[in-house]
């Protein structure tokens, strides 16, 4: 897949990214995870760091979490991290 370098919804959450307080080991990996995927599917990223910058370090733990799951191919650690997220976006949508 094509790296969205160019996209504005990227360059933002980038922007956002640098501006945290994640250790630049994690701003890295999240900057990277996020380069990799569609300019227009971040939008919603965006929204979400712009409203909360606490979603940063999140998405960020969320993130480094499902990396260990898969590298460990602890599928009950997987899980429990899906339902975490299944729980904090039904909590977004009330």
């Amino acid at each position: 897949m094509p790296l969205q370098i160019e996209g504005k919804n990227f360059q933002k959450i980038k922007e956002l990214i640098l501006k945290s307080n994640l250790p630049l080991i994690d701003q890295n990996e999240l900057i990277a995870a996020f380069a990799r995927t569609n300019n227009l599917s971040l939008k919603g990223v965006l929204k979400l760091f712009t409203e909360d910058n606490l979603w940063i370090k999140r998405i960020s733990e969320n993130y480094k979490a499902k990396r260990e799951a898969l590298t460990t191919g602890n599928y009950s650690m997987w899980q429990k991290i899906v339902k975490e997220e299944e729980s904090q976006l039904q909590e977004l949508e009330n």
